[in-house]
């Protein structure tokens, strides 16, 4: 039985629709914009792939591989990634594979689409020494504020890989 999406402002229709996708991202496996703009029209919410392709954008969704293939959006926020060292160290032992330090630098190689979720985590921890991070699909590359902080970062990250 489909919702019926609240009756408000646009400023409310947009915050209840972005609750209900980020319900969607956390509790199914989608991976189209279309596939999205379906399960919303399902639930009662009328939407444009158009739509669907602002809100992902603005919600800062971002697709990462599923296990047995393919691909799925998940969301940068804590209740889908999760808090915590500990989830985050769950995280980057499954998915990281090396992380080596140059200069200030420390660059880490995870499993083929991988590197955006573990970057994401790795940001919400909001490590002192860390300047800034960036993610493609298998690499991610994180500047520290100096070559020992960067060390120290490597050395921590390959404790945690095992």
């Amino acid at each position: 039985m489909a919702r019926k999406a609240h009756q408000g402002d646009d400023k409310n229709i947009k915050t209840v629709r972005w609750q209900e996708i980020l319900r969607l991202v956390e509790k199914e496996e989608i991976g189209t914009q279309q596939e999205l703009a379906k399960r919303l029209n399902e639930e009662g919410y009328e939407v444009t792939q158009a739509t669907v392709s602002r809100d992902i954008k603005e919600l800062k969704l971002f697709k990462t591989a599923k296990a047995g293939g393919g691909y799925r959006y998940i969301s940068t926020s804590a209740s889908v990634i999760g808090k915590g060292k500990d989830r985050f160290a769950a995280l980057f032992k499954t998915a990281a594979l090396s992380a080596e330090c140059a200069l200030n630098q420390v660059v880490i190689k995870c499993e083929n689409g991988m590197a955006n979720a573990v970057c994401a985590a790795m940001d919400l921890l909001e490590w002192d020494s860390v300047v800034g991070s960036i993610a493609g699909d298998d690499t991610i590359l994180i500047i520290c504020r100096s070559e020992s902080s960067a060390k120290e970062l490597a050395k921590k990250l390959t404790e945690i890989m095992g």
